[in-house]
């Protein structure tokens, strides 16, 4: 998707509203990571929650300047090198040793 206005009823609508994906591609993370920040909170509530439809039919849908407002606060999470040597090392609370 660009982010070229879109035309409604005749009219630029130059505040589009965006699914999943549109959001993720402006944002440059996958679908995956959007909904994760939607599940967790960290993301703003939609602006288009399409709740006339049951809940696992919904396809919510976000304003550009929702989005665009969201990104200027929002900081991406950044696992510490503890937490990634503790993954790598199979232990899930102490890092690995420097060895």
């Amino acid at each position: 998707m660009s982010d070229s206005p879109r035309r409604h009823h005749g009219q630029m609508d130059t505040d589009p509203l965006m699914y999943v994906t549109e959001v993720a591609n402006r944002l440059c993370l996958t679908a995956s990571s959007w909904r994760a920040y939607v599940a967790d909170g960290t993301a703003p509530a939609p602006d288009d929650p399409d709740l006339d439809r049951p809940a696992n039919r919904r396809r919510p849908r976000w304003r550009a300047s929702t989005v665009d407002a969201w990104r200027e606060q929002w900081r991406p999470r950044i696992r510490s090198q503890g937490a990634q040597a503790a993954t790598a090392s199979g232990e899930a609370g102490e890092p690995a040793s420097p060895h």
